[in-house]
């Protein structure tokens, strides 16, 4: 069975987050992997025998945190489910266990809107760049309950990794959601006959599901997706890894990781 892996630092964010992620595993019938990374106690006092029997300690204070979030969160009893911690870097820890777990979707709690010097929102980014498997993001104060149509941001690039689209298109025909395929800045009168060719390419991936498309205009992309998304109700922004390219180049960061942390919209980036 595919796994959805969801990580968890025990915070209240998390808390929140977790509830989706048990909804979205039940709803998909995915296996439900929720996962924390600790670091091994060191203390310059420390004899190996001390720190181990402090390592042993912190193990057993996660493994009741972890038994506490079973209290808390009552539904896990309607999905395949497995706790699993992890010695090391939290970051490295999740690419790994996407890798050995046959992961089919990871699912983030976020901040957002607050910028890179957030260590969790750092970590979202890290995990966007490292990962091979679709990533759903999800900022404070967001639901997936409520979502009904899915905002595809797209540009035609041919950098776009077109079969991501496999991907989106289980999760639409899975939860009956409708698609509005929304490209800043450029209408079809403005569009390369290559674009046009990507453009016609989506048309056919998505052709068995409820799709609009759509062109919005404005001169921060960023804010441009949000206001759009806002204005016709879309509760979820989907996001080709390598699209809007050309953007990328103008910033530090790209495109797509800075969506991940400012986004106050769920935002899945496909991979």
């Amino acid at each position: 069975m595919k796994t959805i892996l969801f990580p968890t630092d025990f915070s209240e964010r998390t808390h929140l987050a977790l509830d989706q992620a048990i909804a979205y595993a039940a709803r998909l019938n995915k296996k439900l992997i929720i996962y924390h990374a600790y670091h091994r106690p060191v203390t310059e006092w420390d004899t190996g025998r001390r720190l181990t029997e402090r390592l042993e300690a912190l193990e057993r204070s996660i493994d009741l945190k972890f038994e506490r979030l079973l209290d808390r969160h009552k539904s896990l009893s309607t999905v395949h489910y497995e706790f699993r911690r992890g010695l090391g870097l939290s970051t490295e820890g999740i690419i790994n266990t996407a890798q050995e777990k046959d992961t089919h979707l990871i699912i983030m709690a976020t901040k957002g809107a607050k910028g890179f010097g957030e260590l969790w929102g750092t970590k979202t980014a890290q995990v966007l760049k490292n990962v091979s498997v679709p990533v759903l993001v999800l900022p404070d104060t967001t639901s997936l309950e409520v979502v009904k149509k899915i905002g595809l941001v797209c540009d035609y690039s041919k950098e776009a990794n077109y079969h991501t689209l496999d991907f989106l298109l289980e999760l639409v025909e899975t939860l009956s959601l409708e698609v509005d395929v929304i490209t800043l800045n450029h209408d079809e009168a403005s569009m390369t006959s290559e674009q046009l060719a990507y453009r016609q390419l989506v048309r056919k991936k998505l052709e068995g599901v409820p799709t609009t498309f759509h062109t919005s205009f404005s001169s921060q992309i960023e804010d441009g997706i949000v206001a759009y998304c806002s204005a016709h109700h879309i509760g979820l922004i989907a996001m080709l890894p390598k699209s809007y390219g050309f953007i990328e180049k103008l910033f530090r960061d790209s495109l797509t990781e800075r969506m991940a942390l400012h986004s106050p919209i769920p935002l899945l980036v496909l991979k």
